[in-house]
């Protein structure tokens, strides 16, 4: 049985007001580690890019680490109303304007011209294939990492959750921007796990992504299963699967004679996956 300062404890994570989508400051929390690094191959992609699209930028904090490797003229998008102001505010003093644009709503456009970016990064955003194809100049670059269905799964479980849906795949992914008319240069998925050392942890993470836990999450409504979670962590962290994949695809047309081909800086071998 869990006593009162314990189930208070869970109460004031639960109740901490996060700043955009940083989890640094959450203890007791760790994720593995990807096989790719987000931040060096944007800044090998940025090296050649004019105009750079940074789609839900969250509250810009991956973004204005990047800001000094990213051209002028950087644009950046975010749908969900509690960042907004956050992004704007790290990222206005950088040169960078941020725009609401939610891709989940129906029929959602950017608002930015055809054929204006050469180089879109998607980092657990969702996107508009279609939209992707509209915007990239020719030649122009889609990087994306994203959020398997799979992710979080036990957690999901734990509360009576359903799972993601299967849309969100690798092999959906590449199947959309196939069809929207680019080309798919490298698909690659990655699994590992999260692990949390406490309850405490868990509600702090859960707070940040809020579509992973119910709606009505509060320490008292969901006592027994926390309680469950926390007898389990008596015995070690309590783990859950990361799920995430990579594409880098390219808008038609052969680069221009002299120009880098984008998808050699990532490496040499890019051959793509069955999926």
């Amino acid at each position: 049985m869990v006593d009162e300062n314990a189930l208070q404890h869970w109460r004031d994570a639960l109740a901490e007001q996060p700043s955009g989508w940083d989890f640094s400051s959450i203890t007791g929390y760790r994720e593995g580690q990807l096989p790719w690094r987000w931040e060096t191959q944007v800044e090998n992609l940025a090296a050649m890019a004019d105009r750079v699209l940074d789609l839900g930028t969250g509250g810009g904090e991956m973004l204005a680490q990047l800001a000094p490797l990213l051209p002028d003229g950087t644009l950046a998008t975010e749908g969900w109303e509690p960042n907004l102001p956050i992004a704007r505010e790290r990222l206005a003093p950088l040169g960078i304007e941020v725009v609401r644009y939610d891709a989940d709503q129906p029929g959602a456009l950017l608002p930015v011209e055809a054929g204006a970016f050469d180089l879109i990064l998607a980092r657990h955003e969702p996107y508009d294939p279609a939209e992707i194809a509209r915007v990239l100049r020719p030649d122009g670059v889609l990087l994306t990492q994203q959020v398997g269905a799979d992710d979080l799964h036990e957690i999901r479980a734990a509360f009576g959750m359903p799972p993601h849906e299967q849309e969100a795949s690798l092999e959906s992914a590449v199947r959309e921007l196939t069809a929207a008319g680019l080309r798919v240069d490298r698909a690659e998925p990655f699994h590992g796990h999260y692990e949390f050392d406490d309850v405490a942890s868990l509600l702090a993470y859960l707070r940040r992504v809020p579509w992973d836990a119910p709606a009505d999450l509060d320490v008292d409504r969901h006592r027994e299963v926390l309680e469950s979670l926390h007898e389990q962590m008596r015995h070690g962290p309590l783990t859950a699967t990361l799920s995430r994949f990579q594409i880098l695809a390219r808008a038609p047309q052969a680069p221009d004679e002299g120009r880098t081909d984008f998808s050699m800086l990532l490496g040499e071998d890019l051959d793509v996956p069955q999926v």
